[in-house]
C-alpha cells in the first residue's frame, strides 16, 4: 500500500488531487466535491472516494484521469457547469452529487457562489407539480427495459433488465417525493421505504428480485412495481393538480375534432395507415386527459376494435359514434366547447378573451 494511504483514509489522496490544482489547474477548474460514502463515514477496506470536478476551461478537462491504488479505483470525473445545472434540475437521477456533494476546493467565490445556487435549484421543493410531471415522464422510459425483460430466456439477462427497471423506478420515486436518492444499492430499499409516497407492496416484490432464481418470479415482481409505481403516481397526480376536470379538459376537444376528420379523410381515400394512426390519437389523448379524472367514460365505443384494413367504413362509423358520445360526456361535465359559426363570430370571440 502506497505511503499515507491505509483503511478508510483518503485524506492523502485528496491532499495530493488538491495540491495538484492549486499548483498547475488553479485557473483551469472551478470547483472539486467529494461525496458517497465517505461523507457518511461508512467505509470499509474497499471504499473508493467517490468525486467530480468542474472545469473552467478546457485545459481543465486535462486533469481527467482513473487510476488504482491498493485495488481501489479512482476516477478524476469532470462535469460541466451545464451538465451540474441539468443535473440540479433533477433531469438525471445522480442529483445528490450536487445537494448533497462536499465542496473541498473551490477557485473562486464566485465559483462557490454558482455552485451553491445549483444546490440551492437542486433542493428546491417549491414546485412539487413540477416534480410529479418530472415522475410522470420518467417511468415512462423503464418500458423499454420491461419489452426486453419479458422477452429475456435466461436469469443473466432478466436480472440483468431488472436492475434497468429499478434504476428508472426509482429515479420517478424519488422525483415524485421531492428527494433525491442519497446512497442507492444495499441502502436504497430503506431509501425508498423512509419516502413519504411508496407503492403497494414494494419492499416485498423488489426483494424477489434479489432472492429468487427464477425467471418468471422476477418478471412477475418487476411488472408488480411498475404497474404500482405507475398507479400511485397517477393518482398523486391528480390529487395535487388544482384544475378541475372542467379546466384540465377545456380545448381537448376543440384539438382533438381533427383526429376525427382525419378518420373521415381516410376512408373517403382508402386510407388505411392514416386511420389507424388517427383512432390509436385519438385513444391515447383521452387516456392521457381524462381516462384518470374519475369521469365516467360509459358509452363511449371501442375505436381501436373496429378498425378494419379491408373495411375502413367500420371504423368511420364507430368514429362518428364516437365523436358524439365524447361531446355528449364533456357537456354532462360543464367543459364549454367553443364552435363559431362564421366570421364575425370569431372577431368578437377574439375580442373577447383581451385581458384573459
Amino acid at each position: 500500500m502506497p505511503k499515507g494511504v491505509t483503511d478508510m483514509n483518503m485524506q492523502p489522496v485528496l491532499e495530493i488531487i488538491i495540491d495538484t490544482i492549486k499548483n498547475d489547474y488553479k485557473d483551469d477548474i472551478a470547483i472539486f466535491v467529494i461525496m458517497g460514502s465517505h461523507l457518511y463515514q461508512e467505509t470499509h477496506s474497499k471504499s473508493d472516494l467517490d468525486m467530480y470536478y468542474i472545469p473552467k476551461t478546457k485545459r481543465g478537462y486535462d486533469l481527467a484521469s482513473v487510476f488504482i491504488i491498493d485495488g481501489i479505483g479512482f476516477d478524476l470525473w469532470p462535469i460541466s457547469w451545464e451538465r451540474i445545472e441539468k443535473i440540479a434540475k433533477h433531469e438525471e437521477r445522480i442529483g445528490s452529487i450536487v445537494s448533497e456533494g462536499r465542496v473541498v476546493y473551490y477557485s473562486s467565490d464566485d465559483d462557490l457562489k454558482r455552485f451553491n445556487e445549483m444546490r440551492a435549484l437542486a433542493n428546491d421543493q417549491s414546485n412539487p407539480g413540477h416534480f410529479i410531471y418530472r415522475s410522470r415522464n420518467q417511468i415512462k422510459t423503464v418500458y423499454q427495459d420491461l419489452y426486453f425483460l419479458d422477452q429475456a430466456s435466461s436469469i443473466s439477462e432478466v436480472r440483468y433488465y431488472a436492475i434497468q427497471v429499478i434504476y428508472g423506478l426509482t429515479f420517478a420515486l424519488a422525483l415524485l417525493n421531492q428527494i433525491t436518492i442519497k446512497r442507492g444499492r444495499a441502502k436504497l430499499l430503506s431509501e425508498i421505504l423512509n419516502m413519504p409516497f411508496v407503492p403497494d407492496a414494494f419492499e416485498e416484490h423488489y426483494l424477489k428480485i434479489f432472492n429468487s432464481k427464477d425467471i418468471k418470479t422476477i418478471q412477475e415482481a418487476i411488472h408488480h412495481l411498475v404497474s404500482s409505481t405507475q398507479t400511485l403516481i397517477n393518482d398523486r397526480w391528480y390529487t395535487l393538480i388544482d384544475h378541475s376536470f372542467k379546466d384540465e379538459a377545456q380545448g381537448f376537444y376543440e384539438e382533438l375534432i381533427n383526429n376525427y376528420n382525419k378518420i373521415e379523410r381516410a376512408y373517403h381515400v382508402n386510407d388505411k395507415i392514416t386511420s389507424l394512426y388517427a383512432a390509436a390519437e385519438i385513444d391515447h389523448e383521452i387516456d392521457d386527459i381524462i381516462s384518470h379524472r374519475g369521469v365516467s367514460l360509459d358509452g363511449l365505443p371501442n375505436l381501436l376494435e373496429a378498425y378494419d384494413p379491408s373495411d375502413l367504413s367500420k371504423i368511420y362509423k364507430r368514429s362518428r359514434e364516437h365523436q358524439q358520445k365524447l361531446v355528449e360526456i364533456l357537456t354532462l361535465n360543464h367543459v364549454k366547447i367553443n364552435v363559431i359559426s362564421d366570421l364575425e363570430e370569431l372577431k368578437t370571440f377574439l375580442n373577447s378573451r383581451k385581458g384573459e
